[in-house]
């Protein structure tokens, strides 16, 4: 009642000047959206706005109708659009404000939310109180097993490997990944995410020093790694998303073989080396309409080499919410090694949808020579040495399980990968020894939103 008292009441106030486009056109759209609104027909009205919009009649009451329109059809994204406008003309109406504080949470922008709600006066503000900060925001716990169906391609190691000159090769043959995640509430609109993460991984390992030549199925990698993201968002939808990556991990390495790779059981004296490496980069999101738009851009030192890493893409949400998205994207990598360079492309697609709103499904597929690759903003990295992912294809179901946000997820993950052979000897390149093989990962986890 009080939000149409206030709109009646914004009718009868409008400024003469807005009718500049000709008395007859604005009457008729404005008694024609008013009936609408009043009969709740939300999809004419919308097609009446649309229209009016065209003819360049645009004020206060025709956004806040329209806004109101697609907020009941749940297109919140085209509804915070409206809002946005309507407070252009008419700052700090605190109708305005709150359907746009709800349609921003609606759509999954609570950051943006937050920006909104900072600035509720009056009774607003003492029903929706801006957040203060929390040293605890939201923590997240997860789990993956990745398991490689290669064994049998090692069945004969002195046969696989006869005769190769001095280098190395690794293959994945299984791994655990865990990691802890924690975001802190600094300020609205201002949030830092933290996580930690433990790889523990073991690979098919073959080395020929040029004297002695080793092979285990049990060569262990032990990683770390800490993730910092600030995340900062405007009131217009635009998201700037820094990230500084520290990886620092060990990995066990023969130092003396007492007997040939051929000639019988060999004595070994394991030893670790370690390796540390940095990643960094900047992430930018803008919101616009039922698209997001992405580009993003990292810098990276793994495993000997530089490289630099761009993501440009966009995804779409046909129907203004979360219940139904797409995406496309394209990921350019370019990788110096030695004073050499590559260049690969990798393209990428997203598709996810809600069932009920209750359960929500999400596939990911993606295709190219992921080797020293990052995703999901610079968070997960793909940097086993001499291990290739050429196609990888994920799902994931998350469940809601609280009002705040709080969710468990569940998934899987089937990757196409390539092993081969690096040669000490550069100028002997032409010798990989390519093995393929699939993988397959389950992981899940918690999300809770305190």
């Amino acid at each position: 009642m009080y939000r149409l008292i206030t709109i009646i009441w914004l009718l009868c106030s409008i400024a003469p000047g807005i009718r500049a486009q000709g008395d007859a056109d604005f009457n008729r759209i404005n008694n024609e959206t008013y009936r609408l609104y009043l009969q709740q027909d939300w999809d004419s009205l919308i097609h009446v706005g649309k229209i009016a919009l065209k003819q360049d009649i645009d004020y206060y009451y025709l956004r806040m109708r329209l806004g109101i329109a697609c907020y009941e059809i749940k297109n919140f994204r085209r509804a915070a659009d409206h809002f946005t406008t309507a407070l252009s003309l008419n700052q700090d109406d605190p109708v305005a404000l709150e359907y746009l504080y709800f349609s921003r949470i609606l759509s999954g922008q609570k950051e943006q939310a937050n920006v909104v709600r900072k600035q509720f006066k009056g009774d607003l503000a003492l029903k929706l109180p801006a957040p203060k900060s929390k040293f605890i925001e939201r923590i997240g716990v997860e789990y993956l097993y990745n398991r490689g169906m290669n064994d049998d391609a090692f069945s004969n190691p002195e046969e696989l490997f006869s005769g190769f000159p001095p280098g190395v090769q690794y293959t994945t043959r299984h791994y655990s990944n865990a990691s802890l995640s924690l975001t802190n509430s600094i300020a609205p609109g201002f949030s830092l995410l933290h996580t930690y993460t433990y790889l523990s991984k073991t690979n098919h390992h073959y080395s020929n020093d040029g004297t002695d030549q080793f092979y285990t199925a049990d060569q262990h990698v032990y990683q770390h790694q800490y993730y910092l993201s600030p995340r900062i968002s405007t009131l217009s939808g635009f998201t700037i998303i820094p990230l500084f990556h520290l990886i620092s991990g060990h990995y066990q390495v023969p130092l003396e073989v007492s007997q040939g790779f051929q000639g019988g059981s060999s004595q070994v004296l394991f030893g670790y080396l370690d390796y540390k490496d940095l990643i960094t980069g900047l992430g930018l999101k803008m919101g616009i309409g039922s698209f997001d738009l992405h580009l993003e851009g990292y810098y990276a030192t793994l495993n000997n080499s530089e490289q630099i890493q761009s993501r440009l893409g966009i995804t779409w949400y046909p129907m203004g919410n979360l219940n139904l998205y797409a995406g496309g994207y394209l990921n350019g990598q370019y990788e110096m090694t030695g004073g050499n360079g590559v260049f690969r492309s990798i393209p990428e697609l997203l598709f996810g949808f809600a069932i009920s709103e209750k359960v929500w499904f999400n596939l990911n597929a993606v295709m190219g020579d992921m080797t020293n690759y990052l995703e999901n903003n610079g968070a997960i990295v793909y940097n086993s040495f001499s291990d290739v992912i050429e196609k990888k294809v994920k799902f994931s179901l998350s469940i809601p399980v609280s009002d705040k946000g709080s969710l468990v997820y569940l998934g899987g993950r089937w990757t196409s990968n390539r092993s081969e052979f690096y040669p000490l000897d550069p100028d002997q390149g032409n010798i990989t020894n390519i093995i393929t093989y699939n993988a397959l990962s389950i992981y899940g986890g918690l999300s809770w939103q305190f």
